[in-house]
């Protein structure tokens, strides 16, 4: 599992929502397992946020350890991440049919903090 680095990264995704399932999602989401949190949290994830538009899912999380891949492919193997997204990707759709993945991911283009006035 990940150890702390000096500067976190960040990355942001977006997913399309099931107009049908978009409550359920919703309250899975409204009690999150707290094993679930912790289990991110092990893999490095931290400040992960989900945001709804229309049809759309955004995240945007940032990860504090020293391997973003081999982490990500970890925490997809626990067997309680596995249970939960037996729950949420029911609820989801890729942006694109032909995507191998549910969650695309998304080029950061402007971040504000640590600039100081006038950059």
């Amino acid at each position: 599992m990940s150890h702390e680095p000096a500067q976190s990264r960040r990355f942001g995704s977006v997913v399309r929502v099931r107009a049908e399932r978009w409550e359920e999602y919703r309250k899975l989401h409204e009690a999150v397992w707290p094993e679930l949190l912790e289990l991110f949290r092990q893999y490095g994830v931290r400040n992960f946020t989900i945001y709804h538009y229309e049809h759309l899912l955004f995240s945007y999380k940032e990860y504090a350890g020293e391997d973003y891949e081999r982490d990500m492919d970890r925490l997809a193997q626990e067997p309680l991440m596995r249970r939960w997204l037996e729950l949420t990707d029911p609820c989801q759709l890729p942006l694109s049919p032909s995507s191998s993945s549910l969650w695309a991911d998304m080029q950061e283009i402007f971040h504000m903090d640590g600039r100081e006035k006038g950059d």
